[in-house]
């Protein structure tokens, strides 16, 4: 009788091991994204806190009210012309070779020469 027919041959123990060391290999992403996401929601915890806190000082310390900030907000969202509540990042092309930089990275990709900062949060 031919064992491989009916399931019961060493092919398919092999397939079952890998779809074991599959299933395990998508469990350790899935942790590894889950303690990722939960990272990233501690650290926005904490920098909508330190806003929080800078907003309050900035107010005790002039005369600026809520409506000044909304629409201080709204203008830098506008700046890339959408109204969408982010603050996104337009395209900028290397000053050197004139290729188009990622906004990950601080250098070109092509040239290697660094990013130009228009501003403080362009280095961050």
């Amino acid at each position: 009788m031919n064992h491989l027919l009916f399931g019961h041959g060493t092919s398919v123990g092999v397939g079952a091991a890998s779809a074991a060391g599959d299933a395990a290999r998508a469990r350790s992403a899935a942790g590894s994204a889950k303690r990722d996401v939960a990272h990233m929601e501690d650290r926005l915890e904490r920098l909508s806190l330190v806003c929080m806190a800078m907003w309050s000082l900035i107010q005790d310390k002039t005369k600026l009210t809520e409506e000044d900030l909304l629409e201080r907000v709204k203008m830098i969202d506008l700046m890339d012309g959408v109204e969408d509540g982010k603050a996104t990042r337009g395209v900028q092309k290397c000053r050197a070779c004139g290729r188009v930089m990622s906004a990950r990275h601080r250098k070109c990709l092509y040239c290697g020469a660094e990013k130009l900062a228009k501003s403080a949060f362009d280095a961050i």
